[in-house]
């Protein structure tokens, strides 16, 4: 069968059609750029979220990998975002797109970070409009977490994390925690390895409670904690729903499952809540550990008796990411950092859901 040239050019167009409709927008310097109208009706569904949040706005938090990714969903959607605490990770777009420098500048060899070009990528993400603007940040509060014998993140690469947010927010709205002889692990008062213990399931006893220290921060001054949070008020997402057009759960690195705690206050109407994001970190997915990072952190407990809602996003173990780590080094493509990230979209799209009270759960 013999096809025309008209029929090629009618095909190629079809699929430029579908290509644009799919993802919004086109790729520069690896990057890619929002059109117009996809950037209006992100920021009205930001608008709509902090509507929705009780007023005191949508912090995240996230360990190792997720601290990376903490730090990326922070500078993507700096407009609904008022809390970042970050354990073990790094500035925004440490790695650029290279698993090389991931491995080396931005886990043990902080001195290769420039933080100015990182900067400039920043400028460079903003004006290309894949990220809210920066001027956002200094509104927020930023926590910072890193342990004295950490060997896997070391303390020179949260350094320079502090520089990089020191050039969008004051001094006054960021909090250190760099004393604490603490191996690579989310740290807490009572459950977990030892505190200068390295390996699974990366949670450690160090009689510190990390989520309580930096949930008080933000949302301070707290009610103390319940001893034991029920699981019956923990639910089940799908996940796979919110995974943008064009990806699968192995593309984008996505288990099929996230969960939420949801507390009793909260099961009947979730507008008397606020919305916490907890990123675990790598070699801490369901597969892995089972459920011991979304019940043995302490953060339900806390939750309980505060009116927070904590997501609990789940990266998932692939060929390309076997230890199953947020995508912080371009595993899922190079507009992994941005607002069209795989990722972030994903977990972006849940946030929208969770945050309206008239949606089903």
């Amino acid at each position: 069968m013999i096809i025309n040239n008209n029929v090629y050019r009618n095909v190629f167009l079809i699929l430029c059609v579908i290509f644009i409709f799919n993802h919004n927008g086109l790729l520069s310097n690896g990057v890619l750029i929002h059109n117009d109208q996809f950037v209006i009706n992100s920021n009205n569904n930001n608008n709509n979220i902090k509507a929705n949040d009780n007023n005191r706005g949508i912090t995240i938090s996230g360990i190792s990998s997720g601290g990376f990714m903490a730090v990326q969903f922070h500078v993507a959607h700096s407009s609904i975002i008022s809390g970042a605490a970050i354990i073990a990770g790094g500035p925004y777009y440490c790695a650029m797109d290279n698993v090389y420098t991931a491995l080396n500048a931005c886990m043990v060899k902080p001195d290769e970070i420039n933080i100015d070009q990182l900067i400039l990528d920043t400028t460079f993400a903003e004006t290309s409009l894949t990220i809210d603007k920066t001027s956002n940040l200094e509104n927020s509060k930023v926590w910072l977490y890193s342990g004295t014998k950490d060997t896997v993140v070391v303390q020179g690469v949260m350094e320079k994390l502090l520089e990089y947010y020191q050039h969008y927010i004051s001094d006054e709205n960021i909090q250190t925690v760099f004393n604490i002889p603490s191996e690579h692990s989310f740290v807490t008062n009572g459950y977990g390895n030892q505190c200068d213990y390295l390996g699974p399931d990366y949670i450690n006893n160090c009689n510190y409670s990390s989520a309580y220290e930096f949930l008080n921060y933000f949302y301070g001054p707290l009610n103390d904690p319940v001893s034991n949070a029920s699981d019956s008020n923990i639910i089940s997402i799908d996940q796979t729903q919110y995974i943008p057009i064009g990806y699968t759960t192995i593309t984008a690195a996505l288990n099929s499952l996230a969960y939420a705690y949801i507390p009793t206050a909260c099961q009947n109407d979730r507008s008397l809540c606020s919305i916490h994001v907890a990123f675990h970190g790598c070699e801490q997915t369901v597969a892995t550990i089972g459920n011991a990072f979304y019940t043995q952190t302490g953060y339900n407990e806390i939750a309980e008796t505060n009116n927070l809602i904590i997501l609990y996003p789940q990266a998932l173990k692939t060929e390309l990411n076997p230890k199953g780590c947020w995508d912080w080094w371009g595993v899922t493509g190079p507009d992994y950092a941005s607002q069209i990230g795989a990722q972030i979209s994903t977990v972006h799209k849940m946030l929208l859901y969770l945050s309206n009270p008239s949606n089903k759960l």
